[in-house]
This record gives C-alpha cells, structure tokens and sequence, in this order.
C-alpha cells in the first residue's frame, strides 16, 4: 500500500457510544475529479496517536476498478477529520 494522507469527506454512523463507523468517502483521483468510494468491509479497528493526535485507524477494503482493494483511513478525534492514510 501507497501512503498518501490526503484528506476526505466520509460518510459514517455512529453508534450509541459516540464511535464512528465509515459507509463511503469522497476523494480526488488521480484525473483531479471527485471518486466515490464504498467502504464494503472494515477488517479492522485500532486507536492510534499520529504526531500527539489522537486517531482512530480503519483498515477496509473495497471493490474498486474491478478488484478488491485494501485501505487505511483514519478519524482524527480531536479535530474530526478524515484522511485517506493508505491506498
């Protein structure tokens, strides 16, 4: 996996505790134009500090250009943005 750290729009639930859940990001790709992409499945869930912030990392995969991908985005706690971290 590429590391990229751009940031993202997500779509997410969030569960009675206040955890968030990814569904769907946004991001550009690679032509500069906004990609949809459906989170089909997150394998797992880890707390994390990046550079003293608090993060909560999803390692997910999808269906993307015919192939199941793995990914890592990440849920910065205290700022709540979102960042495509891996691709």
């Amino acid at each position: 996996m590429k590391c990229v750290r751009k940031p993202i729009e997500v779509i997410a639930w969030f569960d009675m505790e206040g955890n968030p859940a990814p569904i769907r990001f946004r991001c550009l790709d690679e032509q500069q134009e906004m990609a949809v992409i459906k989170v089909d499945k997150i394998l797992k869930k880890d707390l994390d500090k990046f550079a003293g912030n608090r993060m909560i990392k999803y390692t997910c995969e999808s269906f993307m250009q015919g192939q199941v991908r793995p990914f890592e985005i990440r849920f910065e706690v205290d700022t709540c943005k979102w960042y495509l971290y891996k691709i």
